[in-house]
């Protein structure tokens, strides 16, 4: 990209894109292999020589490999693998064009008026190779480990309920109303859940922060309060079908009706 686009790096260390210089900027993946800043590189099959002069702490991958920043006309030597002076047919060429645009632009009029396709950021982040493939593999997983939760947790409490039979049958007989008895369960069902997610949820934190730097992990704080309210919010649900067995205890067996 152009030194001056919204889209150019902010480097932590060293300094950023400058046309023509030759230089790029290399994401902390890079990094890691052991390249720093000042090293030069030669790209493969290519004479074309580049120097890393800045290097950004975000973590930042295209297809779980590294990115390197650079400026156009180093990306158009590199594209079309000519050191030297390039030629005319290649100093305007690009893959994509970046657009900043206001609230509520007109982005068909945008279209119509340039001949391009414009697409959000979120969906340029298809074209990366296995993107696609695996968002959609890792929301079928956890969609499925929302089922398993709700199903786990109502099977609990299906067999609690029916243990604290008599109980409630007792309960029924001194005269307690059945919804009272319901906003008893549901009230402990929600302590039990609140309680295991939490403890859940900071095992997770820590055995997540022990994986950084070795595996593909990241931590978001609305990603995990989104995660810990469906547990808690379809564990509840799970376990109102289990609680619902309370409404046909029959008062009389704690008299002793089944003997």
């Amino acid at each position: 990209m152009a030194p001056d686009s919204p889209l150019a790096p902010s480097p932590g260390e060293g300094k950023g894109l400058k046309d023509g210089g030759g230089g790029i900027v290399i994401t902390q993946e890079i990094a890691d292999l052991g390249v720093r800043v000042g090293d030069v590189l030669t790209a493969d099959k290519s004479e074309v020589r580049l120097t890393v002069t800045g290097l950004v702490d975000d973590t930042v991958s295209y297809g779980h490999i590294g990115v390197a920043y650079a400026d156009l006309d180093t990306w158009r030597h590199l594209h079309y693998g000519l050191p030297g002076e390039l030629p005319e047919a290649a100093l305007h060429q690009a893959t994509a064009i970046a657009l900043t645009l206001e609230d509520g632009a007109d982005v068909t009029a945008v279209e119509k008026a340039t001949g391009t396709r414009a697409d959000s950021k979120e969906t340029t982040y298809g074209a990366s190779p296995g993107y696609t493939a695996e968002s959609s593999t890792m929301a079928l997983v956890k969609g499925f480990l929302y089922a398993i939760s709700a199903l786990v947790v109502g099977a609990f409490f299906t067999v609690w309920t029916v243990q604290r039979k008599p109980e409630i049958a007792l309960l029924k007989a001194l005269g307690a109303p059945t919804g009272y008895i319901l906003r008893d369960a549901l009230a402990q069902v929600v302590a039990v859940l609140v309680a295991a997610t939490a403890v859940g949820t900071a095992a997770g934190l820590a055995l997540g922060s022990a994986m950084i730097g070795k595996a593909p992990f990241s931590l978001s704080a609305p990603a995990i309060a989104t995660s810990a309210g469906l547990l808690i919010g379809l564990g509840t649900v799970g376990a109102v079908v289990a609680v619902r067995r309370i409404t046909a205890v029959d008062p009389l067996t704690a008299l002793g009706a089944t003997r």
